[in-house]
C-alpha cells in the first residue's frame, strides 16, 4: 500500500491564539483606496490529478487531496500596494486569484505582527480575521483557511508607531478543485448511507464535538482527528490521529464543520479553526500521532476533549465520527463485537469493525476516532474497504497498543495522557466550559443483547452518565420486555461531571421470535431531568428459543487474521452471526464455529480482508470450509478453492416445502457431495418419485415411478452450489440436502 512520508511536527512552543480571528473590519473598509494589484498563479491542468485520485481515494491509508500547492515568493516588499494614511498609518494589499479554483488557502513562510497591527484574508462575501500580534508563533510561520471562490484579497494594516516592523511572507496557494462548499446541491460528496453527526446529539453530542478536521500536507489533504482527554483534565489541546495522515507544524485543525440538519446537508462553518501544532507522540505499528495544538480552541468553538479506554478488551460496539470525501461531520455505528486483527496481515495492533449498521468511513475520514459502547476512544482509523453498498471492513489502530508499547516517549500515548503516571485505564471526557444543566442524567447504553440471541435468556447491562454540572447520587431506572410493565432499580452512587457507571439488571427469559427490551432514566437527586431526550433507549432482538445448530469447520491458510465471516438470513437479509480475525499460523488451523439458526434459508459469506484478497487457497496454505448440520450430518456446504476477496455458501435448515428429513429411512443417496452424479439405492420393493429444488425453492428436477433398486441421477449440468432432494413412496416421504460441486 503506497505510503505518503512523514512530515514531522517541528517542536514549537505554544504562543497566542494561533489562527484564531479576533474580529473586526478591514480598515480600507472606511476608505476610498484604488484597487489592489493582482497576482495570478499559472492554470492548471487537473486531468493527471484526477486521474490519480481514482486511485488513492479508495485507499483510506492515504490523506484526501482537495488541492493543489502552489509555490509562491510574494511579500511586503515585492508586491502588493502600500497607502499612507494623513496620520502616517500605513495599508498593505495584495489580490491573489488562481483560476477556476473552487476554494483558495494560504501558507505563510513568515509572519509576524507588530502591536497595534491587524491582518485580514477577504473576499466578497467572507472574510478571516482580524489576526493581530497574538497570532505570531515562534517558528515564525503561519496558515490561513479556505475561502470560497478562485480569489482573495490580503490587507494588512500598520500603525505609524511600528513602521516596517511587520513581516508578512506568502510560501504557497493552495488551488483547491474540490469543493468543500457546495455539498447540498448532491447531498454531500461522500456516500449517500452516511448519516450527519447531528443526528445523533442526544447522546453522542459530547463526542461529535471532539472531532476535528486536520487539512495537512501543506494543507492540501484532509483527514479526520479528535480532541482528547489526559488525566490532569486541565485542557491540554492534545489531538489523536493518524500517523499516515503525516500532521505538519503549521497544519489548520477546523472545528465544528458539520451540518446544522438531520436529513439534508447544510453546509457548516469553517471559520473555527486552530493553525499550527507540536507533534507529541507517533509510531507505525498502530499508525497513530499525537499532536498538541499550538493554543487551545477559545470558548465560543464549544469544543469537548473526548475520554478513553486503555483495556484491551475487544468493544461490544463501535462508534467512529469522521469527514468522508470533505463532507460535513458524519457518524458511523456497529452494533457489534469489534474484534482484535492486524493491519490487513498478522497482529494485534487494530480493532476491525466488520461490518457497520450504519453508514461508512471513506477517505478523508483517515485518523478519526473509534469509540466503545461507553463513548471512549479505543482507537484511530488506519484504513479499510468499507463504503457504501458494501459489508466490508475497516481497521483502527489500537489505543492500548500506542498506550506504552513502546518505551520511547515519543512512541506513546500515556507519556502525555497520564503525566503524573497514575495508572488510570479509562478516563471520561472533559468540558472546559463546563456542563450546561445543573442536573442531566443520560441513559447512555443498554449491553448484553445481541440483535440474535441463540437460547432463551438475556443479560441487560446498562450505562449511565452525567451530564450535568451536579454530582449524580441518585437515580431511577426503569426497564421492561415486550411491553409487559416496568420494573424499577433505585440507583445510588457518586458521578461526577461526564463520569460513567455501568448497571447490571436481572436476566430475563423470552420465547421464540422478535422482542423489545426499553429501559429509561428519571427522578436525578430526587428532582427533574433538564434534558429528557436522552433518558431512555431500547434495543430490538430475535429470541431463538428452539435453535437448529449448524457446524461450520473452517481451516485458515497461514494468515488467519485476514478471514471473517457473516451469516444472514435470505429473507430478512438481517446478519445473524458474524465471526473472525483468527491467528496467524503457519499452516493454517482449523476452528469450530457453532452456527445457531432456525428453520429457514440463509448465505453465509467468507471474507478475505487482505490489501490483495487471495482467499486460502493456495498461495499460502490450503484452508477449507465445511458446514454441516449438527442432527443430520448433511453437508450443508463444502470449499477447498476460495482465491478471491469473498465467498457464498447459500443453504436451508429446513424443508422448503415442510417436509423433515428422517434419518431412518430405506433410501441411501451417495456420493454427496460431488460433481452431479448421484446414486439412490432403496431397500423398498415400492416405485417412488424424486423432486430436487434449488435454495429458492424452484424445481430444477423431477422424475416419477421409478421402480429399479439402484437409480443414477445426472445433475452435472446444473449449477454448483446447495439442493434439497425430495423422495417419496408410498410409505415414505424424505428430504436430503444434495451439494454439487
Amino acid at each position: 500500500m503506497k505510503k505518503l512520508s512523514l512530515i514531522l511536527c517541528i517542536l514549537i512552543s505554544l504562543h497566542g491564539f494561533s489562527q484564531i480571528s479576533h474580529g473586526g473590519n478591514p480598515v480600507s473598509f472606511n476608505k476610498n483606496l484604488s484597487t489592489a494589484p493582482i497576482h495570478i498563479t499559472p492554470t492548471l491542468n487537473l486531468q493527471s490529478y484526477i486521474k490519480e485520485d481514482k486511485i488513492t481515494d479508495t485507499h483510506k491509508d492515504i490523506a484526501w487531496r482537495f488541492g493543489i500547492e502552489q509555490f509562491v515568493n510574494l511579500n511586503l516588499n515585492n508586491s502588493g500596494v502600500w497607502t499612507t494614511l494623513s496620520n502616517g498609518d500605513r495599508i498593505w494589499r495584495l489580490t491573489i486569484q488562481s483560476p477556476n479554483a473552487k476554494t483558495t488557502n494560504l501558507n505563510y513562510s513568515a509572519f509576524n505582527l507588530p502591536i497595534g497591527a491587524t491582518f485580514f484574508v477577504y473576499t466578497k462575501n467572507e472574510r478571516l480575521g482580524s489576526f493581530t500580534n497574538e497570532n505570531n508563533k515562534a517558528n515564525g510561520q503561519f496558515s490561513t483557511s479556505l475561502l470560497k471562490g478562485d480569489y482573495s484579497t490580503l490587507e494588512y494594516y500598520e500603525p505609524a508607531a511600528v513602521q516596517g516592523q511587520g513581516t508578512i511572507e506568502i510560501l504557497s496557494i493552495i488551488h483547491g478543485y474540490r469543493d468543500l462548499f457546495n455539498h447540498a446541491k448532491s447531498f454531500g460528496s461522500s456516500g449517500a448511507c452516511n448519516v450527519n453527526a447531528i443526528c445523533d446529539t442526544a447522546f453522542w453530542g459530547n463526542e461529535i464535538r471532539s472531532a476535528v478536521m486536520l487539512l495537512t500536507s501543506s494543507n492540501s489533504r484532509i483527514c479526520s482527528a479528535a480532541l482528547i482527554n489526559n488525566v490532569l483534565q486541565d485542557g491540554t489541546p492534545y489531538v489523536l490521529t493518524a500517523k499516515h495522515c503525516n500532521p505538519s507544524f503549521n497544519n489548520i485543525f477546523m472545528f465544528n464543520y458539520q451540518s446544522s440538519d438531520c436529513v439534508t446537508n447544510i453546509d457548516g462553518i469553517t471559520s473555527q479553526t486552530i493553525s499550527g501544532c507540536t507533534l507529541r507522540a507517533i509510531d507505525i505499528p498502530s499508525d497513530f500521532a499525537l499532536v498538541e495544538l499550538s493554543s487551545a480552541p477559545p470558548a465560543n468553538y464549544n469544543v469537548f476533549y473526548a475520554g478513553w479506554s486503555n483495556i484491551n478488551i475487544a468493544p461490544t460496539k463501535g462508534t467512529g465520527i469522521h469527514f468522508p470525501s470533505l463532507d460535513v461531520k458524519k457518524i458511523s455505528h456497529d452494533d457489534d463485537n469489534v474484534i482484535e486483527s492486524g493491519y490487513y496481515s498478522s497482529g494485534n495492533d487494530h480493532w476491525e469493525v466488520l461490518d457497520w449498521n450504519s453508514g461508512t468511513t471513506e477517505g478523508g475520514s483517515s485518523g478519526s476516532p473509534l469509540f466503545d459502547q461507553n463513548h471512549r476512544i479505543v482507537g484511530q482509523l488506519h484504513g479499510g474497504n468499507a463504503a457504501c453498498g458494501n459489508d466490508a471492513f475497516d481497521y483502527y489502530g489500537k489505543f492500548s497498543y500506542s498506550w506504552e508499547t513502546n518505551t520511547l516517549i515519543g512512541k506513546q500515548l500515556k507519556h502525555w495522557l497520564d503525566p503524573n503516571n497514575s495508572g488510570a485505564t479509562t478516563l471520561d471526557g472533559y468540558d472546559p466550559n463546563g456542563a450546561t444543566l445543573t442536573t442531566d442524567a443520560v441513559l447512555l447504553n443498554i449491553d448484553g443483547i445481541n440483535s440474535f440471541i441463540c437460547g432463551d435468556s438475556i443479560f441487560p447491562q446498562i450505562t449511565i452518565r452525567n451530564h450535568g454540572s451536579n454530582t449524580l447520587n441518585s437515580l431511577t431506572i426503569n426497564y421492561e420486555l415486550d411491553g409487559g410493565g416496568f420494573n424499577t432499580l433505585n440507583w445510588t452512587g457518586s458521578l461526577v461531571s461526564y463520569a460513567s457507571e455501568n448497571v447490571t439488571l436481572p436476566t430475563f427469559y423470552t420465547s421464540n421470535g422478535p422482542h423489545t427490551f426499553i429501559a429509561t432514566c428519571s427522578n436525578p437527586n430526587g428532582t427533574f431531568d433538564g434534558n429528557p431526550m436522552n433518558d431512555s433507549a431500547y434495543v430490538n432482538f430475535t429470541s431463538n428459543s428452539n435453535p437448529v445448530l449448524a457446524t461450520m469447520d473452517l481451516t485458515t491458510d497461514d494468515y488467519g487474521s485476514e478471514l471473517s465471516w457473516v451469516v444472514r438470513d435470505n429473507t430478512s437479509g438481517a446478519t445473524l452471526l458474524e465471526g473472525g480475525g483468527y491467528p496467524n499460523i503457519t499452516g493454517g488451523q482449523t476452528y469450530n464455529e457453532t452456527l445457531c439458526l432456525y428453520g429457514g434459508c440463509f448465505t453465509l459469506t467468507l471474507y478475505d480482508n487482505a490489501s490483495t484478497p487471495d482467499g486460502y487457497c493456495c498461495s499460502f496454505g490450503n484452508g477449507s470450509t465445511l458446514i454441516t448440520e449438527n442432527s443430520s450430518g448433511d453437508t450443508l456446504g463444502i470449499d477447498n478453492t476460495f482465491s478471491t476477496d469473498s465467498i457464498n455458501f447459500a443453504f436451508c435448515m429446513d424443508s422448503l416445502t415442510g417436509i423433515h428429513e428422517y434419518t431412518n429411512a430405506s433410501f441411501n443417496l451417495y456420493p454427496n457431495p460431488n460433481t452431479g452424479i448421484f446414486t439412490i439405492i432403496t431397500q423398498s420393493k415400492k416405485p417412488f418419485n424424486v423432486v430436487i429444488y434449488d435454495v429458492i425453492g424452484q424445481v430444477v428436477y423431477k422424475e416419477e415411478n421409478i421402480a429399479q433398486n439402484t437409480t443414477q441421477l445426472n445433475l452435472s449440468n446444473n449449477k454448483k452450489g446447495i439442493y434439497l432432494i425430495l423422495i417419496e413412496s408410498e410409505k415414505e416421504r424424505i428430504v436430503k440436502r444434495l451439494v454439487i460441486q
